[in-house]
């Protein structure tokens, strides 16, 4: 359900040509499930892939070299969320997953289960979630994001269990949350931090603060808690990772042995004393802590150097996974800390044949072991306190290293320890990723794009069509766009992002309407005939057939309800004509004829015998028929138009915006047919009611106070309103207690949404259902826009369909519901409680909120006063202008303005039905004169304009300044002009003057100022 006083806005997803299974961008979220022997991963594709590791389960064999593993495979994925995965977590059975979006959600998925494939939201928070943390019972989950709450969530659905606010209620602006922790018995301890520095300690049962650590000097982006609860690791983007103790509420240690910023830690010791860190320049080190006496005395190895920052790693067995801003998951033998420390790298056998050399003698007494040596180069100084060795000749060139005596090899004096290399320089197995969109251009059209993918491919895509429509290979964007790009000027109607690695439309109510485009400009399969100059609504056309199979549904559930109405009159027909009594018993004709009868007679009777004196002359008649009421007699005088000739409730909506405007000379309508004959009827369509006596009028109006407009073209008579849901005018006082009353029943919904415009709908077919012949069924109210509107557009059925809650003191929009063009027709009951009044509005009645149409102005005046003006000419309907500065004196000019997508070919002719029979060209005995484009042509800034361009191509591509276009008027080519007075009627005929009005209009699209 739609939160009230939020936005929704309709997002489509255009499906990739290739729909292989992995990950389009880079990962930020791995999990293993280590009793399936599963690794899961989240992306910034807001996907979250399964993979089958297929390797040993149990702890790592001493015996080296290891066969090969079979590798990793794909086993599932889901879209789980329409923004950055930021984090997930899986629980130590394997059985859910829960993870942590940009989207603003928290989602729980259970992978094994066959009832629920796609993930359920269990919480939401109003910005960027950025972290988890659970504890290992998994029955509550943390959650930590950038709105500075910490909230806690039960797994099973119950909702938020608590809420710390971190912010302090707004006094700490620094309070977002990017890292948390749990651990202790049952998760008794919670830690998180962020941006602040510190390191904040909860009580997650109570909300209370445990303690605090400061220390950190930058942002805190991972945490870690012992399973005793008694230490703390953290670390940051200060290059350090440090080590607290809640006992002592003090820092026991802090570890540099990293140079960058530290992003991830992952340790599965429950003291901590063996973990894996990884930073933003893309090394990994495993470090290890125990049985050392002073923490320098620890031991840490460079395990691997990844090409980018290490966003997360995680270790299982005796390997370690990375997860970077590339879309493939790289896999990488882990390092066993237990083995001896010599001083070359070829010491010992291999860990891996592929990279690594056969063993061979060492540096002092030979080293045989079945596992591999560690190489002092490969060892990092975990402090800057640690121990260095003597010999190491460049000291400001390495990592220096700390190395336990218990395990310190022997390392003669002299050798060259060189730079730190990594002990892997090559991963054991890439999980392969895809290529997504990074970079998108929208075309002047504002119906193609332009998009880049990570491997540099450039791909021209149809927003209407939801398709891709030609590669051009690994190129420059910016060379493609000059090549496909088109001088034109369109309204911007959607916005378009590649967040996901595909490229995904929004569509907003403020905006989605704004742009249109000539219907002969569109491709399709099969002709229509058109009227000319007919425009097509961009975001009315492409919703249309996104929800087609809504619509569709929607049709048979209205007709199945009529059908089951209709049933129940004729139930209730027999029921009253088989209750009728035979027959009515008339007063005897001369009872009145001797004038007024005695006193009894004229007694009223009583229910307790006793009669009441009646008023004369207003006795009850007698059982004669009447006059006949209809319906439209009955409706309260809101219904109709006022005694001042105003409709009462105004619309503030339309179906076509052309329909409801008069007829001008520069209008030339936006679809509408201009006769009844060119208007297709629906099977069930009749001739349709005047819009004030509709039925559905008052209905429409209703739906949304002061938002809804009486139907054009409703099917049903009009009948009484609904007694059980009266509908009383906006300034009725009664009408604040009928919505209050509405509001206390509890099935009433929303009119904000569509359930409530159906539940509406069908309130008024019971209450007319009466008002029918009785042979006849409901005519249905429902009245999609029809091809000649909104020409058949078939998107692909795996086309994303997305409606968002957009709140604008929110950090972003939140899911209400996502789907495919295919499934919107049997997730029409999730649909009805989500989709948005507007939109409702448009799909079953074909309106659309009523905006004003932006317009240009602009002035014409002939080219060097070759034509005469036609402001002299006008014979009153144009009014004399002020005197352009830039033009001769002697020639006054005629300011206009008009809609911006009047075409240049209509000024033409609005210049040729202006100028005198001797300009105008000669007329032929068979074809008549020809059209004003033909021989007239009009320039800006002395260039000829193309007779299809608009006044905001013009203005955009041509005259590109502020104020008032110039256009000028002037002969084109060797046309003779010289036209005899007697050819007046031709002359309209011939420039296109029968489709204007000649009266001036105040609501023309164009005028005069």
């Amino acid at each position: 359900m739609p939160r009230k006083g939020a936005r929704q806005r309709i997002s489509y997803v255009l499906p990739l040509a290739e729909s292989t299974a992995g990950h389009r961008l880079g990962v930020n979220g791995l999990a293993i499930d280590e009793k399936g022997g599963i690794l899961y991963s989240g992306g910034r594709d807001g996907v979250v892939c399964a993979w089958d590791l297929n390797l040993p389960r149990s702890n790592p064999s001493p015996d080296y070299p290891r066969k090969a593993a079979k590798g990793s495979t794909f086993r599932q994925q889901v879209q789980a969320h329409t923004h950055w995965v930021n984090d997930i977590l899986v629980s130590t059975d394997g059985q859910s997953l829960v993870s942590a979006s940009s989207d603003l959600t928290v989602k729980l998925w259970r992978p094994h289960s066959q009832a629920i494939d796609t993930p359920q939201t269990i919480g939401r928070h109003s910005d960027y979630v950025k972290c988890l943390a659970a504890p290992s019972s998994f029955n509550w989950i943390a959650s930590g994001g950038l709105d500075r709450k910490i909230r806690l969530w039960d797994v099973d659905g119950g909702g938020a269990q608590s809420v710390i606010d971190v912010g302090d209620d707004g006094e700490n602006p620094k309070g977002s949350v990017y890292a948390l922790g749990v651990g202790g018995h049952g998760g008794s301890v919670l830690a998180s931090g962020g941006p602040e520095s510190v390191v904040r300690v909860w009580d997650p049962r109570s909300g209370e603060r445990i303690t605090k650590f400061v220390g950190h000097t930058d942002n805190i982006r991972s945490i870690l808690v012992s399973d005793d609860g008694g230490l703390i690791l953290s670390a940051s983007s200060d290059t350090t990772v440090k080590l607290w103790s809640l006992a002592e509420r003090r820092c026991i240690h802090t570890l540099s042995h990293h140079n960058d910023s530290v992003w991830s830690l992952f340790s599965r010791h429950p003291r901590l004393e063996i973990f894996h860190s990884s930073d933003r320049s893309g090394l990994v080190a495993k470090s290890d802590l125990r049985n050392t006496s002073d923490l320098d005395d620890g031991i840490s190895v460079a395990v691997c150097q990844e090409h980018e920052g290490v966003s997360r790693v995680i270790a299982s067995g005796d390997n370690i996974w990375t997860a970077t801003s590339s879309s493939s998951i790289n896999r990488w033998s882990d390092v066993d800390t237990d083995t001896e420390i010599v001083k070359t790298r070829d010491a010992g056998p291999a860990r891996s044949h592929k990279h690594r050399p056969s063993a061979s003698s060492v540096l002092g007494s030979p080293v045989f072991s079945k596992r591999p040596n560690i190489p002092v180069n490969a060892l990092l100084r975990l402090s800057s306190t640690g121990s260095v060795p003597s010999n190491v000749r460049d000291p400001d060139a390495v990592t220096v290293y700390s190395v336990s005596s218990q395990r310190r090899a022997s390392i003669p004096d002299g050798a060259d320890l060189g730079l730190v290399v990594p002990i892997n320089d090559t991963p054991e197995e890439t999980i392969q990723g895809h290529h997504g969109l990074i970079k998108h251009f929208i075309l002047n059209d504002r119906r193609r794009v332009l998009t880049v993918d990570t491997s540099g491919d450039v791909v021209l895509w149809d927003l209407l069509k939801c398709c891709q429509v030609k590669s051009y290979g690994k190129r420059e964007l910016e060379d493609v766009a000059a090549e496909v790009n088109t001088v034109e000027s369109v309204a911007n109607w959607c916005t378009v992002n590649t967040r996901t690695g595909a490229l995904t439309c929004v569509l907003e109510e403020s905006t989605c309407f704004d742009a249109e485009m000539y219907a002969d400009q569109v491709e399709l399969e099969n002709p229509i005939d058109f009227r000319e100059d007919q425009r097509i609504n961009l975001g009315k056309w492409v919703l249309r057939y996104l929800f087609a199979e809504l619509i569709s549904e929607e049709i048979a559930r209205d007709e199945q309800w009529r059908r089951t109405l209709d049933v129940q009159r004729v139930e209730r027909e027999n029921v009253r004509r088989a209750n009728a009594p035979p027959q009515i018993t008339l007063p005897p004709a001369g009872m009145f004829e001797n004038g007024p009868q005695s006193s009894k007679s004229m007694m009223t009777p009583r229910a307790n015998g006793h009669g009441v004196p009646q008023t004369p002359a207003l006795q009850i008649g007698l059982a004669t028929p009447g006059p006949f009421m209809t319906p439209s007699m009955l409706l309260p005088n809101n219904t109709g138009n006022s005694s001042d000739g105003s409709t009462a409730g105004r619309s503030s909506f339309q179906g076509t915006r052309i329909s409801t405007e008069p007829k001008d000379y520069f209008n030339s309508g936006s679809g509408v047919p201009r006769s009844s004959q060119d208007v297709p009827e629906t099977p069930s369509a009749e001739t349709p009611t005047a819009e004030g006596q509709s039925l559905f009028g008052k209905f429409r109006q209703s739906l949304k106070k002061g938002a809804r407009s009486m139907s054009t073209d409703s099917r049903i008579p009009p009948t009484p309103t609904a007694a059980k849901t009266p509908m009383l005018p906006e300034n009725d006082s009664s009408s604040t207690h009928s919505s209050n009353k509405d509001k206390d029943d509890p099935n009433h919904v929303s009119e904000e949404i569509l359930a409530g415009i159906l539940q509406r709908q069908r309130q008024l077919y019971e209450s007319h259902l009466n008002a029918f012949d009785k042979k006849e069924m409901l005519k249905s109210a429902i009245t999609p826009s029809l091809p000649t509107e909104t020409p058949i557009l078939r998107p692909p059925g795996n086309t994303m369909v997305i409606i968002q809650d957009d709140k604008p003191d929110s950090g972003g929009a939140s899911d209400l519901y996502r789907g495919t063009v295919a499934s919107c027709g049997k997730d029409a009951e999730i649909l009805e409680r989500v989709v948005p009044a507007w939109l409702g509005d448009l799909l079953l009645y074909n309106k659309i909120p009523f905006k004003e149409p932006v317009k240009i102005s602009f002035v014409l005046v002939p080219w060097h006063d070759e034509m005469p003006s036609i402001s002299s000419t006008a014979d009153g309907y144009v009014k004399e202008a002020e005197r352009l500065t830039s033009i001769s004196d002697n020639v006054r000019n005629t300011r206009l303005n008009a809609n911006r997508m009047l075409r240049a070919r209509k000024i033409m002719a609005y210049v040729a039905e202006r100028l005198p029979f001797s300009h105008l060209p000669e007329l032929s005995e068979k074809e008549g004169g020809p059209r004003p484009e033909e021989w007239l042509e009009l320039m800006c800034h002395d260039k000829p304009l193309d007779p299809l361009q608009t006044l905001a191509t013009i203005r955009a591509h041509i005259w590109k300044t502020g104020g008032d276009i110039l256009l000028q008027y002037r002969k084109k080519g060797d046309i003779k002009l010289g036209r005899a007075a007697g050819h007046q009627s031709t002359q309209k005929r011939h420039s296109g003057s029968d489709s204007f009005s000649s009266d001036r209009d105040p609501m023309s699209p164009i005028s005069h100022n």
